[in-house]
């Protein structure tokens, strides 16, 4: 799980979840959310030590003006499972709170896929994935 590289958080991202470019500001992301188009995932470790009574659950990477590695396209990482689970080789595109779920394959839809699992995952687990930025669009 090596290879990640640095950016500035615009605003608060949790661990092992997927990021977006923020435009409106140089080399900066912020959370992914539903449907939007992935750059990559944050951090495995939190902003703070993992202390049970103030820390974050899910913990936070980090927050707007911090630091955080992100994991790129082609790299091998850890992402939050959201709703529904996941399947060993699903297409996982992000859910509201940058969570993967499984991409819906449907006549003319389009998504913006985010990683590939690498093992089968129930809600709320962190799960092995590729990253794997991809707009797959399923025909007609």
């Amino acid at each position: 799980m090596a290879d990640a590289k640095a950016f500035r958080a615009t605003g608060t991202i949790l661990t092992s979840s997927f990021v977006k470019i923020d435009v409106a500001a140089n080399n900066s992301v912020d959370q992914a959310g539903a449907g939007e188009k992935v750059f990559g995932i944050a951090q495995v470790g939190g902003r703070t030590a993992p202390i049970p009574s103030v820390t974050a659950d899910p913990p936070e990477a980090a927050q707007a003006g911090e630091d955080l590695q992100v994991f790129l396209d082609t790299h091998y990482t850890i992402l939050r499972i959201g709703s529904g689970g996941c399947t060993a080789g699903d297409s996982l595109v992000s859910d509201a709170a940058g969570a993967g779920v499984t991409a819906t394959e449907g006549a003319g839809t389009s998504e913006n896929v985010g990683a590939i699992a690498l093992q089968t995952a129930a809600e709320g687990e962190l799960c092995p994935v590729q990253v794997h930025i991809e707009a797959l669009t399923t025909p007609a």
